[in-house]
């Protein structure tokens, strides 16, 4: 277990990394990976570290035998050996991503993807097999969220009676849509977001001519997060500055005519971004509303925001509160809900701005 290849996660790996040398891993484990932290990395690195007990296997572990993986399929892609090859293309290029970035990878042409029926009886009979190479068996099911109830239900059955030397490893963005009978036959591990100052001590070492600070600060603590941003221009990933932007438009805008014109020309430019650069964009006004809202009920302490400016999330904490808030986020997750809908993203943003207009100068009585 290559603990080095491990980012972050200091709580955690030591106690894993002992666990398996003292033969007291537990033989079902949940990774929480609440917005790509390096879940399915972290079960990578466990995996190799149980696979390597007596066995003499010498080639890529991530092509053993005893090593299967389950993740989840599309209604647009044929489920095929192929499929599986392509995952493990996947993995080897991109072991710190998540969800969309599979989606994409593999070519799917839907929105939707789980883990289905057929796939847990595959795993239902290979577990029911000796070890190929006498040692371990390592089963991971990554997305464990998209499992309808009669899938989880099958691998519930597995996991009861778990064969001897099986393990399994279960990683999930929420763990609210994971059967409770299932959690509570499961260790939970959840992982935290990446330290700033480890996010960019790898970025640096990883990547030239990025800037690293900007894609840091706007990952908050992601590293999926921060490796889609790698592809894109510095002006799309710029979310402190176009929400910032709204912002002085909105408090401008009730008192100018022309600030309205501005916040319509706003609308055009974020408009032209791509479907995931919006979506991003509205997960990164959810956030810094909240940052917000910590500020001004006097919670600094819970505060993880770092400007890539001299944006003062103080000037903006007193315009957060209970008469506004639970709307603004309404509304911003309203938006992001029609961008992923395919809805007309200039009109989508033109109402966002409106109405932030109007939300943003309501007053605490």
């Amino acid at each position: 277990m290559n603990l080095d290849r491990i980012l972050g996660q200091d709580h955690l790996k030591e106690k894993i990394y002992n666990s398996i040398q003292k033969n007291n891993y537990p033989q079902s484990k949940i990774i929480v990976d609440k917005d790509g932290y390096g879940g399915l990395n972290l079960a990578i690195e466990i995996s190799k570290e149980l696979l390597r007990k007596n066995s003499s296997f010498n080639g890529d572990l991530l092509d053993h035998p005893d090593l299967h993986f389950s993740f989840p399929s599309f209604s647009s892609i044929k489920d095929s050996v192929n499929v599986y090859g392509e995952w493990l293309s996947f993995v080897k290029q991109y072991p710190y991503s998540d969800f969309q970035k599979w989606s994409s990878f593999v070519g799917n042409t839907t929105s939707q993807g789980s883990i289905k029926v057929s796939e847990v009886d595959a795993v239902q009979k290979k577990a029911a097999l000796k070890p190929f190479m006498g040692g371990n068996k390592v089963f991971v099911l990554w997305g464990a969220e998209t499992m309808m109830a009669q899938t989880s239900n099958k691998l519930l059955k597995i996991l009861e009676e778990p064969p001897i030397n099986t393990y399994f490893i279960l990683i999930t963005n929420s763990l609210q849509e994971v059967l409770p009978t299932i959690i509570s036959r499961c260790q939970i591990s959840t992982l935290k977001p990446l330290k700033p100052s480890d996010h960019l001590e790898f970025l640096k070492s990883s990547f030239q001519g990025a800037d690293h600070d900007l894609i840091v600060n706007s990952s908050r603590g992601s590293i999926a997060r921060s490796m889609n941003y790698m592809d894109e221009d510095a002006a799309s990933i710029s979310h402190e500055q176009n929400f910032v932007d709204c912002l002085r438009f909105a408090f401008l805008a009730k008192k100018s005519k022309k600030a309205v014109l501005d916040l319509t020309r706003w609308a055009e430019k974020l408009s032209s971004n791509s479907r995931e650069q919006q979506k991003e964009f509205l997960s990164y006004c959810s956030f810094l509303v909240r940052e917000a809202m910590l500020v001004s009920y006097k919670a600094e302490a819970l505060s993880s925001f770092v400007s890539n400016s001299d944006f003062k999330i103080e000037n903006l904490s007193p315009f957060i509160h209970s008469e506004n808030l639970i709307e603004i986020i309404s509304l911003i997750e309203d938006s992001r809900y029609s961008i992923s809908r395919n809805v007309n993203s200039k009109i989508v943003f033109t109402n966002l701005a409106i109405h932030l207009t109007k939300l943003i100068n309501v007053s605490e009585d």
